[in-house]
């Protein structure tokens, strides 16, 4: 297999044919804990599939009406909703809900060949065709051209199926069948075989829960499925919906038990084709006296209702919060902070916002009004053309069309980034962006990550009497009267005679100043380097763009990170790799000082995870919000630039680093309660300890909570 590093060196079709061939394997697997024990596996596509799979899905939406999924359908389609599922049933006097156990893996590849066969367009012809081509030595061969850009329907089945090496299914057609084809050249004729050079590959893939065209093609390949339960629904005088793999059926009067056997029946029965089953454990029937819902929401009246139950999870949080206080109640529920438990109370808000929205935006009130969180509209979020215009390396984005691009495009761009590996590094940027507001910040970065210092072209020549390099590309960001504008960075301007040099704002946007002197910089970082070998650290020097700092992030690899023994004549002390650390050699020795205390705080304050025999704790955010966050990244950003701040004083009492602290903080410049100033406190007294000395591996391990 091909290491996921190497996928960008391939070009577009090579990539493609990679893909299909099965020579590598473009997915990341997740394991996630069910609610019920056991594990689920998500697959989630490396970002280039999922740009190809988004480009699919948006394809997808385009096919005639009798492609598209069935109405009974409702999960995964713009415009629908658990409560427009639920509200189907309304009134139901018998709900019966049957759910189909691995729903996405037993979604094989041919299903969904099956399904792309006669709706996928073939207007650019096949993908590749078999024709005469001239030899070495100039005779005729029978070779395979490829012709258009169009994907066939077998490729698309394998650009959206995941085929994991330990798989074991195979599918001995693989969507070509046998074809024989008759050439005629110089009076000749050649009877061959239609190659199957992309088709080689053994194992069958499933649908990957995780990719983005999952959830649309599944609904595909049940269409048959949804008509023939619909069909038989009617028939019985019974309402039908299907939401992913929970599949429903309602009745206005009671529904006999003989007539839930035969429906159990008929469905099992409609699943044989696919290879599907019923999941025995979780089919349920409910008739009065017991709770009827769909999907969490009650339907036994005119109207979607949330249940008692749910309602009660939402007011414990509010009524205790009121009664005790937020930060005694976050104590005694266990919640790890405060951001851990506004994620959870605004979770549950969400769902019941869509259901009743009027007793939800109440509850909603009154938490704010406890954390005293202002009122705010949410973000927009976004559609995928923005992405692919920004990011999209074949498309050739002109000043046209970068301004008509629309603001929503944008946004949504930045939501996908924060499911990525890299939205660690964009928060990064962001934070030290001091100049802009930081959702423009946060644009910038989706288009030129390397940007510095960006201003209007006019700006640009009135401020600093610089004007724009010939092919200098235009940024996009939003204006208070906006919509939008065009800026440019720094690196895209040149100066006219006469102008002055650009002052270090410009050139340098959150540099360290300091006395502190070369070499006493240098003993402190070689001390340092030293010590990050018992912690499991690997530091690494790296070149890229001044505005580009540093970065922290769990390591992949299985190598081991080494230090001289403590005395001569000591074997060197070797530890295996758990973390990686990356700085920026093109910054001056202080700036990457600065920079490694700064990623060595993210490591201490627990933001990438537990250190080695639990050196420092866990205190890695799941958010489950926009609000959250926001939330997080203040927390993490104000705890590492606190303790780069205290060691950088310790070398320098009189340093000056700026006010990238004051830039996370809010409206009135208040510390989050969320910041454990005694961790930060302990981490900045290790990293000076730490260039000071060589300390011992088993204090260094031992540094706790």
């Amino acid at each position: 297999m091909t290491a996921a590093d190497d996928f960008w060196d391939l070009r577009p079709e090579a990539f493609i044919h990679a893909v299909v061939s099965g020579s590598i394997y473009p997915y990341t697997e997740h394991r996630i804990p069910k609610p019920r024990g056991g594990l689920r596996t998500l697959h989630a596509p490396i970002r280039r599939l999922s740009w190809i799979q988004q480009e699919i899905l948006a394809r997808l939406g385009t096919l005639p009406a009798r492609f598209q999924p069935h109405p009974a359908a409702f999960a995964y389609r713009k415009g629908r909703s658990v409560v427009d599922c639920a509200a189907v049933h309304l009134r139901a006097h018998t709900v019966i809900r049957l759910d189909v156990a691995d729903f996405f893996g037993s979604i094989r590849e041919r299903h969904v060949h099956a399904a792309l066969k006669g709706a996928w367009p073939r207007t650019a012809g096949p993908e590749y065709r078999i024709e005469l081509v001239e030899g070495d030595d100039g005779s005729p061969e029978i070779g395979l051209r490829r012709v258009g850009r169009t994907l066939g329907a077998y490729t698309t089945a394998r650009l959206v199926t995941v085929s994991p090496p330990e798989s074991n299914h195979t599918w001995p057609n693989r969507g070509t069948g046998r074809r024989d084809v008759r050439l005629e050249a110089t009076g000749q004729r050649f009877s061959v075989r239609r190659p199957t050079l992309v088709h080689q590959h053994t194992h069958e893939g499933f649908l990957p829960q995780g990719a983005p065209t999952s959830g649309y093609l599944s609904n595909m390949v049940m269409r048959d499925v949804d008509a023939v339960l619909a069909h038989k629904a009617e028939s019985w005088g019974l309402r039908y919906t299907r939401y992913s793999d929970d599949l429903y059926f309602s009745s206005r009067g009671p529904v006999r038990p003989e007539r839930v056997d035969r429906l159990v029946t008929e469905v099992k029965r409609a699943l044989e084709p696919l290879g599907m089953r019923l999941n025995a454990k979780k089919t349920y029937v409910a008739r009065p006296g017991a709770r009827r819902s769909v999907l969490g929401i009650l339907v036994d009246g005119s109207t979607p209702r949330l249940t008692r139950a749910y309602k009660r999870r939402i007011t414990l949080h509010v009524r205790g919060a009121a009664s005790f206080g937020v930060m005694q109640h976050c104590y005694h529920q266990k919640f790890e902070d405060l951001a851990e438990l506004d994620a959870h109370v605004t979770g549950l808000l969400s769902f019941a916002h869509m259901v009743e929205p009027r007793w939800a935006g109440e509850q909603l009130a009154a938490w704010k009004r406890l954390r005293e969180i202002p009122l705010e509209h949410e973000e927009p979020v976004m559609t995928q053309h923005g992405l692919d215009l920004l990011f999209d390396e074949e498309v050739d984005v002109s000043q046209a069309d970068l301004a008509k691009a629309s603001i929503d495009d944008l946004v949504r761009g930045a939501q996908r980034y924060r499911s990525s590996a890299d939205y660690v590094q964009l928060l990064d940027f962001v934070g030290r962006f001091k100049r802009y507001a930081p959702f423009n910040a946060m644009v910038v970065h989706i288009q030129r990550p390397g940007a510095r210092y960006v201003l209007s072209s006019a700006e640009w020549k009135s401020k600093f009497l610089r004007v724009l390099r010939p092919g200098a590309q235009p940024l996009l960001i939003f204006q208070p009267r906006g919509p939008y504008m065009l800026v440019y960075d720094v690196g895209d301007t040149e100066a006219l005679p006469g102008a002055r040099p650009l002052p270090r704002e410009v050139t340098s946007p959150v540099a360290v100043t300091s006395r502190a002197g070369a070499k006493k910089v240098a003993e402190v970082w070689h001390h340092t380097e030293a010590n990050l070998a018992p912690l499991g650290v690997r530091l690494t020097l790296v070149d890229h763009a001044a505005s580009s700092y540093g970065r922290t992030y769990p390591s992949r690899s299985d190598g081991f990170v080494s230090r001289p023994g403590g005395r001569p004549g000591d074997r060197p002390e070797k530890y295996p790799i758990l973390f990686e650390i990356e700085v920026n050699r093109n910054l001056s020795l202080l700036d990457r000082y600065t920079t490694l205390a700064h990623e060595l705080g993210h490591l201490f304050c627990g933001h990438l995870g537990a250190g080695p025999g639990d050196a420092w704790p866990d205190r890695r955010w799941r958010p489950r919000s926009d609000e959250e966050r926001i939330a997080a990244h203040a927390r993490d950003e104000v705890e590492a630039e606190s303790i780069a701040y205290m060691v950088l004083k310790r070398l320098d009492p009189d340093v000056q680093m700026g006010d990238y602290i004051t830039g996370h903080l809010g409206p009135d410049q208040q510390v989050p309660d969320s910041v454990a100033l005694n961790l930060t406190f302990r981490a900045a007294g290790l990293i000076i300890e730490m260039g000071q000395k060589r300390v011992p591996a088993a204090k260094l391990q031992k540094t706790k909570k």
